[in-house]
């Protein structure tokens, strides 16, 4: 006795399934995809580690103005004997009231309409100072920088408009420094 066989395939007379380019083009695809998302890790780890260093130079820009605000207006200098927000044994300058309008310390770009701290320049020595995180595990390194206009009405000074930039040295990226700028008067 001979048994019949039925196709019960596409109904075409074809089997169903994937031939083999297509499963070739699929794969392809997909890995595309995978790589495309695979070179996204990097850039993103990158990115965040940009905006960690970022956020730690804020916070430590929001302290260093604290300190020059809270100086006294007749103060031309202060100290700092923790060495923070001033190096130990060094006198930072807070504005000289003998130039009052007058824009001292370290250099500032106003080409984007809001005043910048220039990095690009050398330090000037009494405005300026470099600051190692010792609690930080790579031992970042803040470079402080200001500048400072007094003003005065007559021989007493009345107010002091502060700008002051922090920059997060060893950034594997290219990024601005943090720039704050506040008015102190009477």
């Amino acid at each position: 006795m001979r048994r019949a066989y039925t196709n019960r395939g596409t109904g075409s007379g074809g089997q169903g399934g994937f031939t083999l380019m297509e499963l070739l083009v699929a794969t392809v695809i997909i890995l595309v995809g995978l790589v495309a998302v695979a070179q996204l890790v990097p850039t993103s780890v990158l990115m965040n580690s940009n905006n960690r260093n970022d956020g730690t130079a804020l916070v430590f820009a929001q302290h260093q103005m604290e300190a020059l605000r809270a100086q006294p207006l007749n103060a031309t200098t202060f100290s700092d004997p923790l060495g923070v927000t001033c190096p130990l044994g060094n006198a930072c300058n807070l504005g000289d009231p003998t130039q009052p309008g007058t824009l001292v310390g370290s250099p500032v770009n106003t080409g984007s309409g809001s005043p910048i701290i220039d990095f690009s320049v050398a330090p000037v020595n009494g405005y300026s100072f470099t600051y190692l995180d010792l609690r930080d595990p790579i031992g970042a390194g803040y470079d402080v920088r200001w500048s400072v206009i007094t003003s005065t009405n007559g021989p007493i000074t009345t107010g002091r408009r502060i700008i002051l930039g922090v920059f997060r040295r060893g950034m594997r990226s290219t990024a601005l420094p943090v720039t704050l700028d506040t008015m102190v008067s009477k």
